[in-house]
């Protein structure tokens, strides 16, 4: 006998297992029913914190040798690994990549580099055997994304990296420039004492070593032109008096200066503290009081005493 099913009944069957279809293909994405357990308050968001032992030492492998291929910008095998979140649902089999038994990433990171199925692929740079033993370590104790560094003791230390920024030379010539040619010719009237205070500089440093038996108020401003430019001057047991501090007062950027055992007196100390870029002035111990301290101090400049040779 032949079931009779009106219009009504057939819309809600159908509809039923339209739901039920829709229902079970949620379900058979696991990324997706987090994501409504999420906005229902049924979950907390699946991210990692900002402390987490995944995100200072595990991400920045995944970081290094994954992301070109795995991110959202080239999700190669439906595999992401530029965030924890995607690390719990991924690849086409949505596999969780957090748990330490069957996982597919170690066993791929551990192939030989030469496998065709290793990652990262032949070719690519690699990683090192010693942070494979991180990630392993990570997912041993659960692959988790709020555990800090204080509770992996056992994880070796984290390598310090330097980085080095890259050298404008061009633009350093172009800030010696105009001091370059007094610089050069001053150096050939007075060897080894006038150099730049670094590779990277256009500063420059006066060592008056080899001219200080002769290097007096006049010789002096032999280097005036440079004034702009001086920023270390070493005076030590040169001929020099307090008629110094007029050219000394003409330099900007000089921040290191030494001034012990020369003929200068207290008159004109306190007028160095004009200088801004000023941080240090070594000088006679018998020059220094405790007046003289407290105001350098108060301008952050560094008083050194040297006993008198």
């Amino acid at each position: 006998m032949a079931m009779n099913i009106t219009p009504k009944q057939y819309f809600i069957v159908t509809g039923l297992l339209s739901l039920l279809w829709i229902f079970l293909y949620i379900l058979a994405h696991p990324s997706w029913t987090q994501s409504i357990q999420e906005s229902l308050g049924l979950e907390t968001k699946l991210q990692a914190t900002d402390d987490s032992f995944y995100n200072s030492r595990i991400d920045p492998i995944f970081e290094k040798y994954c992301v070109a291929c795995h991110s959202d910008k080239k999700d190669k095998g439906s595999l992401r690994l530029d965030s924890f979140r995607y690390l719990n649902f991924s690849g086409k089999s949505a596999a969780d990549l957090t748990q330490d038994t069957n996982n597919l990433l170690i066993e791929r990171m551990s192939l030989p580099e030469n496998d065709r199925l290793a990652m990262p692929p032949y070719g690519r740079e690699r990683h090192t055997p010693s942070e494979l033993n991180l990630i392993k370590l990570w997912l041993e104790k659960g692959g988790s994304g709020i555990m800090t560094e204080a509770e992996f003791p056992e994880a070796p230390p984290k390598t310090k990296i330097i980085k080095f920024t890259d050298i404008d030379w061009q633009q350093i010539e172009k800030n010696r420039q105009s001091h370059s040619q007094v610089l050069q010719e001053l150096q050939k009237k007075f060897p080894h004492v006038l150099h730049y205070k670094a590779r990277t500089s256009s500063l420059v440093v006066l060592e008056a070593f080899s001219v200080r038996k002769h290097l007096d108020d006049d010789l002096l401003l032999e280097f005036e032109p440079l004034s702009a430019v001086l920023a270390e001057l070493h005076l030590n047991s040169t001929q020099v008096t307090d008629k110094a501090f007029d050219m000394l007062l003409k330099m900007p950027e000089l921040s290191v200066l030494n001034l012990s055992n020369t003929s200068i007196t207290k008159a004109r100390l306190t007028d160095l503290l004009a200088l801004s870029n000023l941080q240090s002035v070594t000088l006679d111990h018998n020059l220094i009081d405790e007046p003289l301290k407290q105001s350098f101090a108060q301008h952050n400049i560094r008083l050194i005493p040297v006993s008198k040779e």
